[in-house]
């Protein structure tokens, strides 16, 4: 039997084209692109799997994605999303997306990924439909005590085989916090032998120890399970494994406790991708430098630790001389080559660990310098001014405007002064690094800096 496919999208031409090829790898394809009428499909008529983009007109990704899975929770949801937009599709998979794939995306890729999730629902319906056989069987087994401990001793085996064949951890310890069972899988994922497991105090596992036991017992008191609970266990190494652990209590015939239950599932690979998840979304795409979004973040938290512990800190803001001439002349790759170059350029002339750098929009730059007096800021950006011009693209230098902080400066007067040094050293020819003096006024505010974001969607000069 085909699956059959609801693909919401507000491009007719997209709609066609996936819709053309679904179609070829065996799927029954229908398609809207209205939010709403997608909804209203779905209460009609039960489908396999919906493919939606995340940006849609009148009403967002999200809220499809939400209204889907209040429909039909066993629905397997696909969705597309601009590399941009990323954190949209992780909020999708968090209230139940299956998968998602970035724009521009290739038909193999979408085929692939809409397999997987329409598997996984597979898998899903096949397991419920087992368990609901299986009580149904089982209900029915207690009217021939003979059949009925044949199926429990075969049920006890089939459990042992599922319990040791996971690779999730799974333990239990009693009520005194002594762990009296463990699986195979705890004993692969934390390295210990059985013996050393069972027996042990179980605070020697959670790297929490004893207060984190207080809590989640405190928890478990309440009658309700604890789900997805993140923790980290101790492996024989000391090292520490992250983990999504479900907790439940074990009771006995007369509801006493007789036993607490852990399923530990490894989320390594899944803080992993979130760590790089969140790296590309500080990330500016041309250049590999942090973007201006993460700047006013991170000079913030600079100025507070400058400000508390009364270190020094400088800020660098520079932009490329004559860039728009060049880029209309030499055309927009050989721009994107220059800002490249530039980027380069700043992290090979300023301290590894210590210093950030950022593209702050077209072709502007910053650098943020902790722990750097005036002098030394000074010696980074000629550093970078020279290891520029060294390049020669053309007559292309920097203007680089130095400030370094003062008590009273709030972020946007940072930034401004910094902007207005930058503009000084563009007045006085270029080429050059503009210090503020303190014996001359305060630097001008003209022009002012917008302490919003600049754009950086593309190397035009603003």
């Amino acid at each position: 039997m085909e699956e059959r496919i609801l693909i919401l999208d507000d491009e007719e031409s997209i709609i066609e084209l996936l819709g053309s090829y679904l179609s070829t790898r065996g799927y029954q394809c229908d398609s809207t692109v209205s939010p709403f009428e997608a909804i209203d499909m779905l209460k009609e008529r039960r489908y396999a799997l919906l493919l939606t983009d995340l940006r849609m007109p009148k009403m967002s990704g999200i809220d499809v994605v939400r209204h889907a899975k209040e429909i039909d929770p066993d629905l397997a949801v696909v969705v597309v999303t601009a590399l941009m937009e990323i954190t949209n599709a992780i909020q999708a998979m968090r209230i139940g997306a299956d998968d998602y794939v970035l724009k521009p995306f290739n038909l193999s890729e979408i085929s692939l990924s809409i397999a997987r999730a329409i598997e996984k629902r597979r898998l899903v319906l096949d397991n419920r439909a087992y368990q609901e056989d299986l009580a149904a069987r089982v209900e029915a087994a207690t009217s021939d005590l003979e059949r009925v401990n044949r199926e429990l001793r075969e049920t006890k085996e089939y459990l042992e085989s599922l319990l040791h064949s996971t690779v999730d951890a799974i333990i239990t310890y009693t009520p005194d916090a002594v762990i009296n069972f463990s699986n195979n899988g705890a004993i692969h994922m934390l390295g210990y032998r059985k013996r050393e497991l069972v027996g042990m105090p179980v605070d020697n596992l959670f790297s929490g120890g004893m207060i984190e036991i207080q809590y989640v017992e405190k928890v478990l008191q309440s009658g309700k399970p604890l789900q997805n609970y993140e923790m980290e266990l101790m492996r024989e190494n000391d090292e520490k494994v992250p983990v999504s652990i479900a907790l439940s209590h074990v009771h006995k015939p007369n509801g006493s406790v007789t036993a607490t239950l852990a399923i530990c599932k490894d989320i390594t690979d899944q803080k992993r991708l979130e760590r790089e998840l969140k790296e590309m979304s500080i990330r500016d795409s041309l250049t590999g430098l942090y973007n201006q979004g993460h700047f006013y973040e991170r000079l913030e938290t600079e100025i507070e630790r400058a400000r508390r512990q009364e270190h020094p800190l400088s800020l660098l803001l520079f932009d490329v001389d004559r860039f728009k001439s060049y880029n209309d002349s030499h055309g927009h790759l050989d721009g994107d080559r220059v800002l490249r170059s530039v980027a380069k350029v700043v992290r090979e002339c300023t301290r590894d660990h210590v210093d950030i750098a950022f593209r702050y929009g077209g072709d502007e730059f910053t650098v943020i310098l902790p722990e750097a007096s005036e002098e030394q800021a000074r010696v980074i950006a000629e550093r970078v001014r020279k290891g520029f011009e060294a390049l020669r693209f053309d007559q292309l230098t920097l203007s680089v405007g130095l400030m370094s902080y003062k008590e009273g400066y709030s972020l946007r007067s940072f930034i401004q002064f910094a902007d207005a040094m930058m503009y000084d050293a563009k007045r006085a020819g270029g080429n050059q690094v503009h210090v503020y003096n303190e014996d001359e006024p305060l630097p001008t505010m003209e022009p002012a800096v917008d302490s919003g974001p600049r754009t950086t969607v593309d190397n035009k000069e603003e």
